[in-house]
């Protein structure tokens, strides 16, 4: 490990000044009669800042993959010591990037088993002592083959125009017309509700409040596709419902017509239809 680690971690070089020149740049009489000594650096804009650059460290610890860790953490206490501020703040860092006592957590979600590792890029291998990289882990291997061979999701709509698509219904390709949705019309209702006085009391006594309501009165549409109903918007006028029904809607179209595309057309699209097996 290099003498100067914690001096190139912690500290960047100083700014140049390149608007600056040599010399004076005012009159000797109009110079101040006293100025400190980090003024006329700070005037000049050429002071040294603070960094965190932490990519030497990084790279010191990947060369020591190998290594027993207690031989690697005594080099860098030797050059970083605990009395310095700056030096104990990079020692600090190491747990950044070395889990020195990993801890694998098993987690038990809806009856399916999830291994959990730490975070770090290296690890102390309990066993042997021994500073390891975590990607080369059988785990880790195991999860990358997985995401690398994960077949993708079949697709299901192809965009032709703005009001018109291809989409995958029972198994046949339809082009399917589009149409925007019909503009929600809200009227004021009067109604009573029972809400708790105090919302985040438990205990908090409901009561009976009177309150207007501006309900939907535009009629649902059915979907030719789907053949779902659709509102035209949600249910009440208010900011948590609409920003739901933005999500369920997030174009506002329906199907208004649908037909099964040719087989001319199949070919001209690289398609095929999928009919389910009787």
């Amino acid at each position: 490990m290099r003498d100067d680690m914690a001096r190139v971690i912690v500290e960047r070089p100083r700014i140049p000044a390149f608007n600056s020149r040599k010399g004076r740049r005012r009159a000797l009489e109009d110079l101040p009669t006293h100025e400190g000594l980090r003024r006329a650096q700070s005037l000049r804009g050429d002071r040294k800042q603070l960094n965190e650059n932490l990519a030497p460290l990084r790279r010191y610890l990947e060369r020591q993959v190998g290594r027993p860790w207690d031989k690697v953490y005594a080099e860098i206490a030797q050059r970083l010591r605990v009395d310095n501020t700056v030096q104990q703040h990079v020692r600090d860092h190491l747990r950044d990037f070395v889990a020195i006592t990993p801890r694998r957590q098993i987690h038990d979600w809806r009856a399916s088993i999830h291994s959990g590792l730490w975070w770090q890029l290296l690890y102390v291998n309990p066993m042997t002592g021994l500073l390891c990289r975590t990607d080369l882990l059988p785990e880790v291997k195991a999860r990358r083959r997985t995401i690398r061979h994960r077949t993708p999701a079949p697709i299901e709509r192809i965009q032709l125009a703005k009001d018109r698509e291809l989409r995958l219904i029972g198994g046949l390709w339809y082009e399917v017309k589009l149409a925007p949705l019909p503009e929600p019309v809200y009227r004021s209702f009067n109604e009573t509700r029972k809400l708790q006085l105090k919302p985040y009391d438990r205990k908090s006594p409901i009561v009976e409040i009177e309150m207007k309501v501006r309900r939907l009165i535009t009629p649902a549409v059915q979907d030719a596709a789907s053949r779902a109903m659709i509102a035209a918007g949600p249910e009440t006028d208010d900011e948590a419902s609409w920003r739901s029904y933005r999500r369920e809607q997030p174009d506002r179209c329906y199907a208004i017509a649908k037909r099964v595309i040719s087989r001319r057309e199949l070919r001209h699209h690289g398609l095929s239809n999928a009919l389910p097996a009787i």
